[in-house]
């Protein structure tokens, strides 16, 4: 949370989620516009607060959220596979796409360009293209199309999860903290100094706000 007259604009999402992938352009365009560095924090939903993973749910929501994302796919000209192969993921902690985000976001710093591009990369990998993102392998090949440097590849698209000593690892459990804290329980949540906005569809609400925050004299970080 921003403690000065500065605006914080974090991304708490599952790198999974198909509203996070839906909601992903539209997040960087509203950061770009008003010169907001995104931090992008990969969560999985935060059962404590009640987040119900998807295939715990009833039939009829599994259903109709089937459809739902189906009807806001087409809306948005997104060519969703409905039931891509890869998804849901295997359950357990941080997962290699996630941990990979992290990596090269803390070796190319917040809000780069190439971090939000890998980022997309593999979501896109996940819901169109019905890619194995747990898989180094392909991780990586995604990391290159996107244009990140050799070395950015091989250091921050390995994995440890495992370490619990490790950078990564440690920030991954930091952020599960955190959006525990804040009172999310699914994702995407788009938080402002603070403030959280659930779902892609919230995001005119989270325009808003950073309007009102700069017209009150808040700067953009």
């Amino acid at each position: 949370m921003s403690t000065d007259k500065s605006i914080v604009f974090e991304v708490f999402y599952g790198v999974s989620s198909p509203w996070a992938l839906l909601g992903a352009p539209r997040m960087e365009e509203i950061g770009k516009k008003y010169n907001l560095t995104v931090h992008l924090r990969p969560i999985v939903i935060i059962e404590a607060n009640g987040g119900i993973p998807l295939r715990t749910r009833t039939d009829a929501r599994q259903e109709y959220h089937a459809l739902d994302l189906a009807r806001c796919a087409k809306k948005l000209g997104v060519p969703m596979v409905p039931k891509p192969k890869f998804y849901p993921p295997p359950p357990g902690g941080i997962s290699l796409g996630a941990q990979a985000i992290i990596r090269v976001q803390k070796m190319l710093g917040r809000g780069h360009p190439l971090v939000l591009a890998f980022s997309y990369a593999i979501q896109r990998c996940i819901w169109i293209d019905e890619g194995n993102y747990c898989d180094l392998e392909v991780l990586k090949s995604l990391g290159r199309q996107v244009g990140l440097p050799e070395d950015v590849v091989n250091k921050a698209i390995v994995d440890r999860r495992g370490d619990s000593e490790d950078e990564g690892v440690k920030e991954w459990q930091q952020n599960l903290k955190d959006a525990e804290a804040l009172g999310i329980f699914g994702t995407p949540n788009y938080v402002v100094n603070g403030e959280i906005f659930w779902g892609q569809d919230r995001l005119d609400f989270v325009e808003d706000r950073v309007k009102e925050l700069l017209a009150a004299g808040f700067k953009p970080t």
